[in-house]
């Protein structure tokens, strides 16, 4: 394909998914019932039909989205059943499905100038598993934590009380994709 017919075809594409949505919006049904929603529409359509699905669901809509693009259910929704082979896995907010694997640990990647320093202060915290630095990228550290909670509460304290310069701070495993993954190995 020609980049101009990729381009066509994708076009058409978003036309079509704003076409059968538009169909079912036509009735004004309670139940809304849709496969990737998102699919096939450009960054600016997919603000709308996300403002639309909202706008709906803020209306008393019952909207169900089944979609294998988990950060795009995400920014849909709170409320999320997670399906595998027909099974339910988990039903909840990403909050209580994250607690559902609590018996993994919880990853937690932060960045600093003085990464070796910090790693070896969260080592001596009892709720650190593990605290590994980056060999590519020397201010990172990763930690492993099976109380999650007990650390973001902590976390802060260290820091301070340490002098710690804090450049970014992330948990790779608060994702849907990540709980997934988990869930289904």
């Amino acid at each position: 394909m020609t980049p101009n017919a990729t381009q066509n075809w994708r076009l058409l594409e978003g036309m079509r998914q704003r076409i059968k949505v538009a169909q079912g919006i036509v009735h004004d049904p309670q139940v809304f019932v849709l496969d990737e929603p998102l699919n096939g529409l450009d960054p600016v359509a997919r603000r709308e039909m996300t403002h639309l699905l909202n706008t709906l669901a803020a209306r008393g809509k019952c909207i169900l989205i089944s979609s294998h693009i988990l950060y795009e259910v995400e920014q849909l929704t709170s409320n999320i059943l997670m399906m595998s082979r027909g099974r339910v896995m988990a039903q909840g907010n990403i909050y209580q499905i994250r607690n559902l694997i609590d018996r993994y640990p919880h990853r937690i990647s932060i960045k600093s100038p003085q990464a070796r320093a910090l790693a070896a202060s969260l080592l001596g915290l009892p709720y650190v598993l593990s605290a590994k630095l980056d060999a590519a990228n020397a201010t990172q550290v990763e930690i492993e934590t099976h109380q999650p909670e007990m650390f973001y509460t902590q976390f802060p304290e260290l820091v301070l009380r340490n002098e710690y310069d804090i450049l970014s701070f992330d948990s790779p495993d608060n994702n849907l994709e990540s709980v997934f993954k988990y869930l289904v190995s």
